[in-house]
């Protein structure tokens, strides 16, 4: 036992040294090619950290810069405890993850394919001859026993292993940048979703507050043409307006109920638990938190959007390196130890040993332009990449700006209806007042309180609209906890 195993590594050493020397021979005539382009940034223009001229910042509350997790600043528990159910909950996250999971199994096969593979096998046969072909008529067995060890290697002259490794890389940042965009939707949503079901609740007890009044007024209406104080036209005319108050009522519970499954549906709730989940959102509309004072550019260049597709944008340039590869010779080493024997008693000794090594290498010489094609398709998927890249981050800014100037408008708005809000309820007094004197018909009255009703539940509606839109800029802005990996920038 002792000589086989000193032959074998008498064998081995050997084996070692030719392989060694095959692959540095190969290494000093080209190392490191790679075929893949320079990739540069690209110039686009980016504005100061200034707000923009329509937005006056006297205009906007003082606050400090932007800050990670910012919906906390409502001081809403209920508020937190859904975004927190909904981030671990929702089916779109999970289906992210395993995503990511994907991109992270590909990067470590890709990975793997820089390593040698190592097989080991073992192989018993036993074979008998016919007779009809045996010169002395008589068939001849043979037997064939062996164990062996193989490993195979590409030496990766043209980069193309290592461009594989490394695009996968790029597009597991990518769908890394993907979930956390996702995430901030889906916070988003949450916020907005919840805002709007407090809105419809406020709006509900609004109408419900004036529908019972309006249902009092009916029923005095209805005594006074009993004692033929009035006609039956303004019994009506009262009638009809609580039934029109009752309508509005109705389309807000149905309102309410939509925005409920909609938010069970993004905390990833059962069938069964959105229809029978109840919730308590008797809770007021939260005062709008300070804006920050100051927004750099910096900021939305770590928009999750926009490192996805700065990271897609790599990894196209490094597939054309890929593609550029096929263009030359594939160089797979190979090499074989093992024993060998027609008797089994003989397998285990060094005169049993056998080795081979090798190398060989192919190329196409006529594909009749398939290479060249992949090379053009991933050239065009690169400018493809390119230009969503450029799209995105014009399209972030726009969202911002956009952002900045719905809140400051939707703020003036909020303040104009309460100013109208005020007017209206000192219109209704004095309707109510001339009607009762005779100075005036009922169906003032009635435009009075159809326009107080009106102006109340638009008040709500645009307390409701100011939260939305504050939730709209700084989702635009791409803040949110947990940092996205990636995103360093094109080097120049």
């Amino acid at each position: 036992m002792e000589r086989i195993f000193i032959g074998l590594k008498v064998e081995y050493d050997r084996l070692r040294q030719n392989m060694r020397f095959l692959v540095t021979l190969l290494l000093v005539v080209i190392t490191g090619c790679s075929f893949t382009p320079e990739l540069k940034r690209p110039d686009i223009e980016l504005p100061s950290s200034r707000l923009p001229s329509e937005i006056k910042e006297e205009d906007i509350s003082k606050g400090k810069g932007v800050q990670p997790e910012w919906w906390r600043h409502f001081n809403d528990p209920v508020l937190n405890a859904l975004i927190d159910e909904a981030l671990k909950n929702n089916d779109d996250l999970l289906i992210a993850a395993s995503r990511i999971e994907q991109a992270r199994t590909l990067l470590g096969i890709s990975s793997a394919e820089l390593y040698p593979l190592i097989t080991a096998g073992a192989s018993a046969s036993r074979t008998k001859t016919s007779e009809e072909v045996s010169n002395n008529g008589k068939g001849q067995i043979f037997n064939n026993f062996s164990l062996s060890s193989m490993v195979s290697y590409e030496i990766d002259l043209w980069g193309r292993l290592r461009n594989e490794k490394e695009a996968n890389l790029r597009r597991l940042l990518s769908a890394e940048a993907a979930r956390q965009g996702l995430r901030l939707s889906i916070i988003s949503s949450v916020i907005s979703t919840y805002f709007n079901i407090l809105s419809a609740e406020q709006q509900l007890r609004t109408a419900e507050e004036i529908m019972l009044r309006q249902k009092d007024i009916y029923e005095f209406r209805q005594k006074q043409l009993r004692h033929g104080v009035i006609d039956e036209l303004i019994v009506e005319q009262s009638r009809a307006e609580y039934q029109s108050t009752r309508l509005i009522l109705e389309g807000l519970k149905n309102q309410r109920e939509i925005l409920k499954s909609s938010l069970s549906l993004l905390l990833g709730k059962s069938p069964k638990e959105i229809f029978e989940k109840t919730y308590d959102f008797s809770r007021e509309m939260p005062e709008i938190p300070p804006l920050p004072s100051f927004i750099p550019s910096e900021v939305l260049q770590k928009r999750p959007d926009i490192i996805q597709a700065e990271e897609n944008l790599k990894a196209a340039n490094l597939e054309i390196g890929v593609a550029r590869a096929a263009y030359f010779p594939r160089i797979p080493l190979t090499g074989l130890l093992g024993l060998q024997s027609s008797e089994l008693g003989n397998l285990i000794q060094s005169s049993a040993v056998f080795w081979n090594i090798g190398a060989n290498a192919a190329m196409p010489l006529l594909d009749f332009g398939r290479t060249k094609g992949n090379v053009r398709l991933k050239e065009a998927q690169k400018e493809e990449a390119l230009l969503q890249y450029v799209k995105t981050v014009r399209t972030a800014f726009k969202e911002v700006y956009d952002g900045l100037v719905s809140l400051q408008q939707s703020m003036k708005r909020l303040d104009t209806q309460k100013e109208q809000l005020e007017s209206l309820e000192k219109v209704l007094r004095l309707s109510e007042k001339r009607y009762e004197k005779g100075l005036t018909d009922y169906l003032t009255v009635l435009d009075s309180q159809r326009g107080y009703l009106n102006a109340r539940l638009n008040l709500i509606r645009l307390r409701a609209e100011v939260l939305n839109n504050y939730v709209f800029l700084y989702k635009a802005l791409g803040v949110i906890s947990g940092e996205v990996k990636g995103g360093e920038g094109v080097r120049d």
